[in-house]
């Protein structure tokens, strides 16, 4: 499995050339900003406009995880010594604060503050679809 810097696919080792990963965040942006509307139109009808603001924040710090996440790889691979440690480190402390933000949030805003959690888990849905379609589109069109 290998993609090159430019994102452009190499051959891997069998000799199957993998398409390269889509990295940008525009879709998942556009989708999350979607379906963050459609959480506030949907809360707001049933009187419940605090889960629909909560859900739109759990999107927002599933987006901003990314970022973090996609800066952290780029610093980290970019050193002249990288480590599967550090990136395990940054990976870890990511999870820990954007899971203690969430759980403390979901605590104090109960019942409504289930809403960041499901932000949270909506936005996963829909980075990993972002990530994975186009693979198996490309891997689809090889065979």
């Amino acid at each position: 499995m290998a993609v090159t810097p430019s994102g452009s696919a190499a051959p891997s080792e069998g000799g199957i050339v993998l398409p390269p990963v889509p990295l940008g965040l525009r879709r998942p942006m556009i989708f999350a900003a979607v379906v963050g509307v459609l959480s506030l139109m949907a809360t707001g009808a049933l009187h419940r406009l605090l889960l629909g603001i909560l859900i739109c924040a759990g999107l927002l710090i599933g987006l901003a995880n990314t970022k973090l996440t996609q800066l952290a790889a780029m610093r980290i691979t970019s050193s002249e010594t990288p480590s599967k440690q550090k990136m395990a480190l940054s990976a870890a402390s990511r999870l820990v604060v954007i899971s203690t933000v969430a759980i403390v949030i979901g605590f104090l805003l109960r019942p409504n503050g289930i809403g960041i959690f499901f932000g949270l888990a909506v936005f996963q849905v829909i980075q990993v679809l972002h990530t994975t379609l186009p693979v198996l589109k490309g891997l689809r069109q090889q065979s």
